[in-house]
């Protein structure tokens, strides 16, 4: 458990068999808050509302700090659980802001207990912000406001900088979905420090939890004593979140783009050459009220590929269709390789291949091509268990193996741990990752970020 935590939860209503509140207080010096989270509100306690209270009067008597659900009427009485200091109050509303909830704020703090908290199902990223906004208009230390659900991650770490009475982080396994890790908040977000933050940034995508960004930006706004935060920003549907036009105070300044959405994000603001050649951006960026579309992921192929001599008379195979891969195109042609384009849809690698003037290749005749470079842009390695993106008898020939996929431990995917047993140069995720990290970071007010820098923040942070 990090020192930095103040607290320690104990959701009992998680543990297959009851446990005593007792042996748990002597474990650890710090308040331990009991929790029996009924299913209603989100959790696994199915008992009575009889066996809740009593649980709850069992765990207040043993001396634990206890969680209890303002519907269950325990604080009603106030002969029950007399020390309240020894009380948080709570309310669930699993899949939205209640319209009410001024007046169960008011009730609630009525019960006099040590904290009030009410949590929020939030759809989206808008609602999520909503919440985080509600917190800021609450700025008292037995009031925490907290979003709950996929789209909760930026309102939660907002809410928490905005003074909020209780800040809730899983030390391992995530309890429910949406949550920041502890160490994410105590490090990435330093939550335990309320401060004012002037811009905000962050990673808009479908999927972007396992993203090193929000470490590596928010590490270098610190060391230059920015006062900007850089928040994950998940985004299922572009055209209801509008991304663009989100409310906040403070304002988004910047956006960093990935997986699906950076064609979009190019036809949403003006754009670069990088841009107008990809057709695809990776970085929104917001100047005198203005947003304008840039693409940094040319750069993190070019730079990496650059250290290994330029490409002229040789050729590079290009597997995958989407925005990486057009990045790849126009980097590695910039170099002067001749681009075969492949997909695991030759359909869509015929499309591309049209659009960015290349010729594409079927998937069935990857295995027997020869080539010099073959830069892996598919999704292929993101996870653990996934395979090597390309056939093992194209390792015979040790061609220069370009991974565009990063895994967020530090390991290597299985398509550069091939390459090098087959004793093939290679170029890792992580080399792209930290190029384009340091042109996106000058875009977004580090103008002096080095790729030492960020290669040294990336190791730390995996």
């Amino acid at each position: 458990m990090p020192k930095r935590a103040t607290a320690i939860e104990a959701r009992l209503d998680l543990c297959r068999e009851r446990i005593a509140t007792a042996p748990l207080l002597d474990l650890d010096p710090r308040p331990l808050v009991v929790t029996y989270r009924t299913r209603a509100e989100g959790g696994d306690f199915s008992g009575s509302p009889e066996e809740y209270r009593r649980l709850v009067r069992e765990a207040y008597e043993a001396g634990g700090t206890v969680d209890v659900e303002h519907a269950s009427g325990l604080l009603a009485d106030s002969g029950q659980l007399p020390d309240r200091r020894r009380v948080i109050v709570s309310h669930h509303s699993p899949f939205s802001i209640p319209p009410d909830w001024n007046e169960r704020l008011s009730a609630m703090l009525a019960t006099r207990a040590r904290a009030v908290k009410l949590v929020c199902g939030t759809a989206d990223l808008a609602a999520s912000l909503t919440v985080a906004s509600i917190q800021a208009r609450h700025r008292r230390d037995s009031v925490a406001f907290l979003p709950m659900g996929p789209a909760s991650p930026p309102g939660r770490v907002l809410a928490a900088l905005s003074g909020a009475a209780l800040v809730y982080g899983p030390v391992e396994t995530p309890t429910a979905s949406g949550q920041v890790s502890l160490r994410e908040l105590l490090t990435t977000y330093e939550v335990d420090r309320p401060r004012q933050v002037d811009a905000l940034f962050g990673i808009i995508g479908a999927e972007v939890s396992g993203s090193l960004s929000p470490a590596v930006h928010n590490a270098l706004f610190r060391s230059r004593g920015l006062p900007f935060l850089y928040l994950p920003l998940p985004v299922a549907d572009w055209e209801r979140t509008d991304p663009l036009r989100l409310a906040f105070d403070p304002p988004f300044r910047g956006f960093s783009v990935t997986r699906p959405w950076k064609l979009v994000a190019a036809r949403s603001a003006p754009g670069s050459e990088d841009v107008v050649a990809t057709k695809a951006a990776n970085t929104l960026l917001r100047r005198a009220g203005r947003w304008r579309a840039e693409n940094t992921d040319v750069d993190g192929v070019f730079d990496p590929l650059a250290d290994h001599d330029t490409g002229e008379g040789r050729t590079a195979v290009v597997l995958g269709t989407g925005g990486v891969a057009r990045a790849a195109v126009v980097a590695a042609r910039r170099l002067g390789y001749e681009v075969l384009i492949a997909g695991r849809n030759n359909e869509a690698a015929d499309v591309l291949g049209a659009e960015l003037g290349v010729d594409s290749l079927a998937l069935e005749d990857l295995e027997a091509s020869e080539a010099d470079l073959y830069l892996n842009a598919t999704p292929i390695g993101s996870h653990p268990d996934d395979p090597a993106a390309f056939p093992a008898r194209i390792l015979e020939n040790r061609p220069l193996i370009f991974d565009c996929v990063y895994r967020r431990d530090g390991g290597a995917t299985l398509t550069i741990a091939a390459a090098r047993a087959a004793g093939c140069p290679t170029v890792e995720g992580i080399q792209m990752f930290a190029a384009q990290a340091v042109r996106q970071a000058c875009l977004f007010g580090v103008e002096d970020a080095a790729l030492e820098e960020v290669e040294r923040l990336l190791r730390e942070a995996s």
